[in-house]
């Protein structure tokens, strides 16, 4: 994997060109901001709500997706993935013109061919590996976060320059940018969204559960699985030293517990489940299908599922632990340096 830096790009390509972010959630808003503040001219389409009352706070004129995507020349579509079909239809389609770029931050729909563009403009991906507030605020300290690019067309022989003088722009060429593809872009999101953190997600349950059923309080379990922070401060170390040199963080009760124990712990029923997860509802699409059609017939299993996980003993007795944590936290004197230097895991 070869990392693109601030040197490898030129603003150069946006030289004259109207940059429309259409939809100006998370993703949009930093991008937006970014840009402009990299000299773009930019404009800002969105529906009437609350995140186009914060584009006019934040000094854009904003303007339906339509107005917008007929004035740009570059378009930006950071509408959510499940609206993005429709509104792609009704809203963006409508205003595209030969030579466009077409700009997506995720690579569902156009890797998955739920919206298929004309042969006469160019599509592009730049998909920040880190949440929008966050671009936002790196872009603003002068560094950048990581991100994948990808040129899926290239009807005007420029397509791969803009990506990167878009990246550019938007302060992720600071961090360093990567080429993928959309396909590859969104098999990978998908893969962690349904094996990694499903997975993941599900053995917390389960844990919550085993500990509950052998006399520990819920209360107790909720603090020990992720309530305390120590969870989030074990992952962030893992970013910044590596997955298992961060142990050294660790006791070695501790070290030797997680790596005699851990392996013991997959079946080989769960590796194949995974595998299955990967080849038939991610690379094969049935996962897209099967998502599809949810949002076709109104996302009732959707609510469903959030409305049994909410009603969890550990969504349950999580409430008063956090609270109670929050207060701990906002009446502590600041910690020094050296404090927070390690886990400190036991």
């Amino acid at each position: 994997m070869k990392l693109l830096k601030d040197q490898d790009a030129s603003l150069g390509p946006l030289k004259g060109k109207a940059v429309a972010v259409l939809g100006y959630g998370n993703q949009g808003r930093a991008q937006a901001l970014n840009l402009r503040d990299s000299g773009v001219h930019v404009i800002v389409g969105n529906r009437d709500d609350k995140y186009r009352e914060q584009a006019a706070t934040d000094g854009f004129m904003p303007m339906s997706i339509l107005d917008a995507a007929t004035q740009g020349d570059i378009l930006i579509i950071v509408t959510t993935d499940e609206s993005q079909p429709r509104i792609w239809n009704e809203q963006i389609a409508p205003g595209v013109k030969p030579g466009n770029t077409l700009v997506w931050a995720s690579g569902y729909n156009i890797g998955y061919d739920l919206i298929r563009p004309a042969a006469d403009v160019d599509v592009i991906m730049i998909a920040p590996r880190m949440t929008g507030n966050m671009v936002r605020v790196m872009f603003e300290q002068g560094t950048g976060a990581l991100a994948q690019f990808a040129v899926h067309q290239d009807a005007t022989g420029h397509a791969r320059e803009t990506c990167l003088a878009l990246c550019k722009g938007m302060g992720l060429t600071r961090g360093g940018v990567f080429e993928s593809t959309f396909r590859e872009e969104a098999e990978l999101d998908l893969f962690a969204e349904q094996v990694v953190w499903a997975g993941l997600t599900a053995w917390f349950v389960e844990c919550f559960e085993i500990g509950v059923e052998h006399g520990f309080s819920p209360e107790l379990m909720v603090m020990e699985l992720y309530a305390s922070g120590e969870a989030a401060e074990i992952l962030g170390m893992m970013s910044k030293r590596g997955f298992f040199k961060q142990m050294t963080h660790h006791s070695t009760t501790s070290q030797y517990g997680t790596l005699s124990r851990g392996p013991r712990l997959i079946m080989d029923e769960m590796r194949q489940k995974a595998r299955e997860f990967l080849r038939k509802d991610i690379k094969e699409g049935a996962f897209v299908r099967e998502w599809s059609s949810e949002q076709d017939q109104g996302e009732g299993r959707l609510e469903a599922l959030k409305k049994k996980a909410l009603s969890h003993p550990m969504s349950q007795a999580e409430d008063a632990v956090i609270a109670m944590i929050q207060a701990a936290h906002s009446s502590a004197p600041p910690k020094s340096a050296a404090s927070n230097a390690e886990v400190g895991r036991k």
